[in-house]
């Protein structure tokens, strides 16, 4: 997927947000992110926006801590907070190179700004899922599902830094994931708790099966299983959904 086309997906994804977010009301709990208010979920995606531009456009390749804008969105009205900072990022990463060398936790050092696009676009989706559990809405697939498949893959890509930070996942045995409506397979087996992830057909201890945005919204917790095709032990299958949470 190209650049301008995640943003494409930010700008679609970010008006779905804010509009189940103002009819959930600022002070609404998230069911799907349990500790925060519609407030709290929307200051929080509105920093993330800020916090990726500050990066961009410094080419920042460090780390670079976001508190200076975590006390200006303390001070924020949130659901203005979150469209502006929607229209910034949209503007300042469709203004920059793609192949800005810049920051990301995957490389840890300069790499190309294309990652922060990708994580930008999913980020969107995901977070806009939560204020649509908010308003009591059932959540609007994601579309294209090629955009969901790609969900999926960098969703994958994660499992290996989060056990490289946390230490071993409590995990053990083979899991096949499997996209019916559009290209899209892995394997993850885990060995010694840490996972290793092949793109490929291939058997496994486990297998769960469905539409790409079903299944990427069952793997980031903001579904339930119904409608996916889930092959193996029920222990296995349920033992990912406690463990694995992002």
């Amino acid at each position: 997927m190209e650049p301008l086309e995640y943003l494409d997906h930010v700008r679609a994804n970010a008006a779905l947000f804010v509009d189940a977010a103002r009819a959930a009301g600022v002070d609404a709990p998230v069911p799907t992110c349990p500790d925060w208010k519609v407030a709290d979920l929307a200051r929080h995606q509105g920093r993330v926006y800020r916090w990726m531009c500050q990066m961009l456009e410094t080419k920042a390749i460090e780390y670079v801590s976001p508190k200076g804008i975590e006390a200006e969105a303390t001070q924020a009205e949130p659901l203005a907070w979150l469209e502006a900072g929607a229209e910034q990022a949209i503007a300042t990463f469709g203004a920059a190179d793609p192949d800005t060398p810049m920051w990301n936790w995957i490389d840890g050092g300069p790499a190309p700004a294309r990652f922060w696009y990708r994580r930008m676009a999913h980020e969107t989706v995901i977070h806009r899922v939560d204020a649509e559990s908010a308003a009591g809405r059932p959540p609007t697939a994601v579309d294209p599902p090629e955009l969901a498949s790609d969900g999926i893959d960098e969703y994958l890509a994660f499992l290996p830094v989060r056990a490289g930070r946390g230490g071993p996942i409590p995990l053990s045995g083979s899991y096949h994931f499997h996209t019916t409506d559009v290209p899209g397979e892995w394997v993850v087996a885990f060995v010694d708790g840490t996972p290793e992830i092949r793109r490929e057909h291939a058997k496994a201890d486990v297998a769960i099966r469905g539409a790409a945005s079903d299944l990427e919204l069952y793997l980031y917790n903001r579904r339930d299983a119904d409608g996916l095709e889930i092959f193996g032990d029920p222990a296995q299958v349920a033992a990912w959904g406690e463990v694995i949470r992002f």
